[in-house]
């Protein structure tokens, strides 16, 4: 979007114009109702408000996670330097002891080889915990789906590069 058409006095008082499918979202620095109705001249009519500090105490940040800055083109997230992570706890104890050993080995890798982990960029959390870039979630479901392990996942979000 060219900001060059907004009048000055409304790009200094917004953070950013996001897009989430079919809607546009005008994200204030601060709460301004008396921006509101020029904002509309310009973004139309079909366009939400709220203000930054808003996407927290009302909980918008997870509606508005995979939204994108219409200013500087990026997804939301990184925006706000955040990064989406998944969390993926595992139990094994249903698998016999030889089971366990080759689950981790290919998990983890061994002897300089790769597992799966390293190839999709994850970590060891601990005994049973891995984390990993969100983007490759369904990798490893599939990974401990074909073990025929019980696992659980969620996704955080972090102030860590990855």
């Amino acid at each position: 979007m060219e900001t060059d058409i907004i009048p000055e006095d409304l790009v200094d008082e917004i953070f950013d114009v996001l897009k989430k499918g079919e809607k546009t979202y005008v994200v204030f620095k601060e709460d301004n109702e008396d921006l509101e109705d020029k904002a509309r001249r310009i973004f139309g009519n079909d366009i939400e408000f709220t203000d930054f500090f808003d996407i927290f105490e009302k909980r918008m940040l997870k509606e508005l996670s995979d939204s994108m800055s219409i200013f500087y083109n990026e997804p939301l997230i990184e925006r706000l330097g955040l990064h989406e992570l998944t969390e993926i706890s595992y139990d094994l104890t249903k698998l016999g002891q030889s089971k366990k050993m080759l689950f981790n080995y290919a998990l983890l890798g061994r002897r300089g080889n790769d597992g799966i982990l390293q190839s999709i960029g994850g970590r060891r959390l601990g005994k049973s915990m891995i984390m990993l870039p969100s983007e490759h979630e369904k990798d490893a479901e599939d990974f401990v789906k074909k073990w025929d392990v019980k696992y659980s996942k969620r996704r955080v979000l972090v102030f860590e590069e990855v």
